[in-house]
């Protein structure tokens, strides 16, 4: 089998355009934003003789042009005058500009984290108290409302990544959370009130608050029929409104965008087979949201799809059960890779998107794998403003445990749905 990472020790002097290279230094100590890249140009051979950098490592396999012939010995050329460093000068201080920009959006996933984590936390309190005291459980949702909706939703693209994490084990909180904070980022992107949105993500929040009622045994046991399993599931959304109607603070919007979450536009959904006429004209946001979650994090581990896989089959596939205007809301919001994705470049390296930029979805800022590097300064890389492209999107089971957990920017959270 060929070995694609060979490398050949290499001179500065037998680099040109096209050799594809591995820098021997650490990443704060050259002007370039990646430790390895194809030369492009001989400005960067200036810069790596400017940065006093003797050789490199050429990676054959990955470049398009042969590192040039050894020179014959000649007289030394030291009778240089004094160097001008004005290009390496300006390419270090371009790079410390994006390593403050970086640091200050590590502060901001932070704030977001801790935010999302207190959301979380809140969330899960009130489940374990909604069938004892059903009243202070969704005054304390409503809470949980107001809190999300000033600390997460005026960082959409920080949130987005946060609800696009990996996750490993069966815990419904989450799923609540995300699906509460989607549905209100699409509220927000297609203009609705502030009370609109606020009913979406109270909505989101809480239904499927219902599945309380259903031992968790139920979903696994040989002993209970597939129709069985799918008749008293699908009550899921009933048993839902049945706990809230004890709350007279929970508003009828809610209730029906809650009893609503399974309808689609084309009348296949659940429980009554609604046609889009006959919905509340934001059911569909809280339907579509959810249907995404469940591609992304099924219960059957082995049928998840990676956050751009599931958008694209919402959009190929599902665009009839939906509002068009939504859809295509949620599809800007997210990008063609989804906060979250995890990616290979076209220099080979592994990363995570980060934020998306609605402008060219196909360039986002992505966070870069590097083992050189240490996590807390992982370089976050704006693909807009780089020669680097993603040649494609990995699913999160093809990427090594040490790989995730160092681009994974939080502690990992995980849910449960069916």
């Amino acid at each position: 089998m060929k070995d694609n990472s060979a490398r050949i020790k290499l001179t500065i002097d037998r680099l040109q355009p096209g050799v594809y290279i591995k820098l021997p230094v650490r990443w704060n100590a050259h002007p370039f934003m990646f430790n390895q890249f194809k030369i492009t140009s001989q400005n960067q051979i200036a810069l790596l003789k400017q940065a006093n950098i003797k050789h490199v490592y050429a990676i054959p396999s990955k470049s398009d042009a042969h590192p040039l012939p050894v020179k014959e010995d000649s007289a030394p050329a030291n009778v240089e005058t004094e160097q001008d460093t004005t290009l390496l000068k300006n390419k270090l201080s371009d790079k410390e500009q994006q390593i403050l920009a970086m640091q200050q959006h590590r502060r901001a996933i932070k704030e977001c984290e801790q935010a999302y984590q207190n959301a979380l936390s809140k969330v899960r309190s009130l489940t374990s108290k909604v069938q004892s005291r059903p009243l202070v459980a969704m005054e304390e949702a409503q809470s949980v409302m107001a809190t999300m909706t000033k600390a997460l939703l005026g960082k959409d693209d920080l949130v987005l990544h946060l609800v696009g994490d990996d996750r490993d084990d069966m815990d419904s909180h989450q799923h609540a959370v995300s699906v509460s904070v989607l549905a209100m980022m699409i509220g927000k992107k297609v203009g609705l009130k502030e009370s609109e949105i606020s009913d979406l993500g109270t909505a989101g929040l809480l239904h499927d608050i219902g599945k309380l009622k259903i031992p968790s045994q139920f979903y696994t046991s040989k002993d209970v029929t597939p129709a069985k399993r799918k008749f008293v599931i699908e009550k899921h959304p009933e048993y839902s409104i049945e706990f809230i109607n004890n709350v007279p603070s929970i508003n009828d919007t809610v209730k029906r965008l809650i009893s609503e979450h399974h309808e689609y536009a084309d009348g296949s959904g659940y429980p009554k087979g609604l046609t889009k006429d006959k919905l509340h004209p934001h059911s569909l946001i809280i339907s579509m949201v959810n249907l995404y979650e469940n591609l992304c994090y099924p219960y059957d581990e082995s049928k998840a799809r990676t956050p751009a896989q599931s958008l694209s089959y919402l959009f190929a596939s599902k665009k009839s059960q939906f509002d068009e205007k939504q859809l295509s809301a949620f599809v800007k919001s997210l990008g063609i890779y989804p906060p979250g994705t995890l990616v290979k470049l076209n220099n080979g390296q592994i990363g995570i998107v980060i934020t998306v930029n609605t402008a060219k979805l196909l360039a986002p800022c992505v966070m870069v794998f590097d083992e050189k590097i240490p996590r807390d300064e992982a370089a976050i890389i704006d693909l807009d403003q780089e020669e680097v492209t993603i040649e494609s999107a990995l699913s999160p089971r093809s990427v090594e445990p040490h790989i995730k957990n160092y681009l994974n920017p939080r502690s990992q959270l995980s849910f449960f749905i069916e």
